[in-house]
């Protein structure tokens, strides 16, 4: 017995051995099954998407590149998902050359599907990839983590909130493209972006980009974009290896000087010496000085500056921070940090926005919720819903019985006067509930219950040479039935007389997240059919931008219209500054074809109030006229009180005032920011442009009487396009040169 128990302990001992190896042989070998199948899925996403995004980062609800390893077919479509679930096809661009190997998608969820149709034939199914540490690897990016494209040296930016010990990543997203192929084709693919970076060791890179990819670099940051360029002792290698880049430098940048390093020194209270260094000459009379210097033959000289280039913006620094002497200088990531802005930074707990009245932290959700308000039935107040009660109990009370018993003397006519009575009020309730027509649709002929909210922004630099302006409209559109609906953007007869190269896109607005208030969807919406959205920027204006967009019964949808444009205004308008003062003097001229209602001429933080309306080609004599108001005071509601002053407080929940609304986001930081509004400002932070309320230009503002872009729907109940009626306010700004007087 004990030999025979010990036989069957070494037997069991065996057997859980054997297991065991077992047990790992099939764990090993299932792991290189899935291995197999992911390198096998992986090389055949390679052969047909050669990459996605920028080194593999997006974001959901932004424009991404995809670009595909061949186009050998104008008919390829990408298909991906929008915010709401509904699948979305987004088509090649053509080009002069033929088809564009970039396709620019919307993604509207993490780890969006992408779908590639070739001649109407599904040849790839894959996803792009999930939220994660964008320093190692691809991955989805969140709206609130900083991204900056880096053409060079990083300059430590992507080891911010690294910690090699704790095995922590980097807490922002630096792409330092490798190679000009990875880089898109059109400024949208550059629209997620927050900050691009060049400095002179990426000349090579920069080199490599042919014209289409210039272009779109030139075109983001006229657009709106941030560029902070280093030239110092290497600029004229890299303006010669790149001299597209002498289109966003608003000056000669030849000249090359020796710089005394005091001023930075000083800038940045650092105690390590630094030797002298060389850099391009600045222009002191142009720009914002952000830097002031001296020369080593003690003349003053610039060392950072920032010029307004379009809608976008410029930092220069007179220096090669990735050269000698700033290699081993321990204030260089504090100094390159003031330099690109806190757009760089990840946000601290402690400044995180934080509300609990509102479903969203962005202004984006506000509007969002402002312009998702269709008045459709009828308005019925408290005194009217009184007045049928009380009307419910007389005809059921004192009328009955004096009508039934004392007139017709017949009590068991209330058994039918009662319930006729019931049902009476309640079909005049259930009337007064339906649609309004005349609220729903300006033609009686039309299908009913039909609507569209949007609010429209037109800005035209008119300091560039040649003007250039962008336009952007964010739209609402409701339907009462289900239907499948082709949506088009026309420009009307003064948009046209003013605008020339018209390039356009459009896609599905705003996407699940706390910046709109939304939630995150898992599951695909396969009861709506697929759409068409346009993200070719030649469209043709006959098509529509929108193609068969799906609703159902009692929904609305978001989409957004974006566009740019060559300007041709009517007159040249050049305003002057008195010379040490911040108001204008002389004469203003309405350079548009359209009359401003409502306008203002806003100079730093001086706000002239025009005329209620100020008509096209019309003329102030004199600017000394004109009321004058503290600009950030008037966007705040500020009012002094014997000594002190009252700021009405901006509220986040509040929906019912589209144009204040509006004004805030297109001088968000002129008011205060997130300090006053207690909202962020991320998605729709290119309409800010507080950054050009500098001592060189001015803004001319208003409201249009009729908007110049208009919603064209058209289905198959529909015979001709129509106009949805709803609410709609266009603000247009035009930027305008200042000078300033001579003595």
């Amino acid at each position: 017995m004990p030999q025979q128990r010990e036989t069957l302990a070494v037997n069991r001992s065996q057997i859980w051995i054997f297991a065991v190896l077992l047990a790992g042989w099939n764990g090993a070998a299932l792991t290189a099954i899935v291995a197999a199948a992911e390198d096998q899925a992986a090389a055949k996403s390679a052969n047909v998407i050669a990459s996605a995004g920028l080194d593999g980062h997006y974001r959901v609800g932004r424009w991404t590149g995809i670009r595909l390893a061949e186009i050998n077919s104008a008919d390829t479509v990408i298909q991906t998902r929008d915010g709401d679930g509904v699948r979305v096809d987004f088509k090649s661009r053509m080009t002069a050359d033929g088809p564009s190997d970039w396709v620019y998608v919307l993604p509207g969820s993490e780890a969006a599907p992408l779908s590639v149709v070739r001649d109407g034939e599904t040849i790839l199914k894959d996803r792009l990839p999930t939220v994660g540490s964008p320093s190692r690897g691809p991955a989805m990016l969140p709206v609130d983590m900083p991204w900056t494209v880096v053409f060079g040296d990083p300059l430590g930016l992507d080891k911010i909130g690294k910690n090699e010990l704790l095995r922590r990543a980097a807490t922002v997203a630096v792409t330092v493209p490798e190679s000009a192929s990875d880089l898109p084709d059109a400024a949208i693919g550059y629209d997620a972006i927050d900050v691009m970076l060049v400095t002179g060791s990426g000349a090579d890179v920069l080199s490599q980009l042919d014209q289409t990819q210039a272009d779109a670099v030139v075109g983001w940051v006229k657009s709106g974009g941030r560029m902070v360029m280093t030239l110092g002792q290497s600029a004229p290698d890299l303006l010669a290896a790149a001299p597209w880049l002498s289109e966003l430098l608003p000056f000669d940048p030849s000249q090359i000087v020796s710089i005394n390093p005091s001023a930075i020194e000083t800038y940045t209270a650092t105690q390590t010496q630094l030797d002298s260094f060389d850099g391009i000459k600045l222009p002191r009379e142009s720009g914002k000085v952000l830097v002031m210097g001296r020369t080593n033959r003690r003349t003053i000289t610039p060392i950072a500056s920032q010029f307004n280039v379009g809608f976008g913006t410029v930092v220069v620094v007179a220096a090669d921070l990735d050269a000698e002497p700033f290699l081993d200088w321990p204030q260089r990531f504090d100094f390159v940090t003031a330099m690109t802005g806190d757009s760089v930074l990840p946000p601290d707990a402690a400044d995180k926005v934080q509300s609990r009245r509102t479903a969203y932290d962005d202004l984006a959700g506000q509007l969002r919720m402002t312009l998702d308000q269709f008045p459709i039935r009828r308005g019925a107040g408290f005194s009217v819903i009184a007045l049928i009660l009380l009307g419910l109990i007389a005809l059921i009370g004192p009328l009955d019985y004096l009508l039934i018993n004392r007139v017709l003397g017949r009590p068991l006519l209330g058994w039918i006067s009662f319930p006729v009575t019931a049902i009476a009020i309640s079909g005049l309730l259930v009337w007064q509930s339906l649609p309004d027509a005349k609220r729903v649709s300006s033609n009686e002929d039309q299908p009913k219950g039909i609507q569209c909210n949007r609010v429209e922004f037109i800005d035209i630099d008119a300091v560039s040479d040649p003007v250039i302006g962008r336009g952007e409209s964010i739209n609402f559109f409701y339907t009462h039935d289900a239907g499948s609906y082709d949506v088009n953007i026309a420009m009307d007869d003064d948009m046209q007389a003013m605008a020339t190269n018209i390039s356009s896109s459009a896609a599905a607005f705003g996407y699940p997240g706390q910046s709109f208030g939304g939630i995150q969807i898992g599951l695909e919406d396969t009861r709506l059919p697929a759409y068409d959205a346009t993200s070719d920027l030649d469209h043709d204006p006959s098509l529509p931008l929108l193609t068969g967009l799906p609703l159902a019964p009692r929904s609305s949808k978001g989409f957004f219209h974006r566009f740019s444009f060559r300007g041709e205004l009517s007159s040249q308008v050049e305003l002057r500054r008195r010379r040490g003062s911040e108001l204008l003097q002389g004469e203003l001229v309405n350079p548009l074809p359209v009359d401003l209602l409502d306008g203002m001429l806003i100079f730093r933080n001086w706000v002239y109030l025009l005329p209620t309306r100020f008509k096209a080609g019309g003329r102030v004599g004199s600017l000394k006229e004109l009321r004058q108001k503290n600009f950030r005071w008037l966007l705040s509601r500020q009012q002094a009180i014997e000594s002190s002053s009252q700021t009405e407080a901006w509220d986040p929940g509040q929906t019912n005032d589209l144009r204040r609304l509006a004004e805030v986001l297109m001088f968000h930081q002129a008011v205060g920011g997130t300090t006053y509004t207690q909202l962020k400002h991320e998605p729709l932070s290119h309409l800010d442009l507080s950054d050009a309320l500098t001592s060189d230009r001015c803004i001319l503002m208003g409201r249009l009487e009729t908007s110049l872009t208009n919603v064209n729907v058209k289905s198959t109940m529909i015979d001709e396009p129509i106009q949805p009626g709803g609410e709609t306010l266009s603000l247009l700004r035009v930027v305008l040169p200042v000078v300033t007087a001579k003595r």
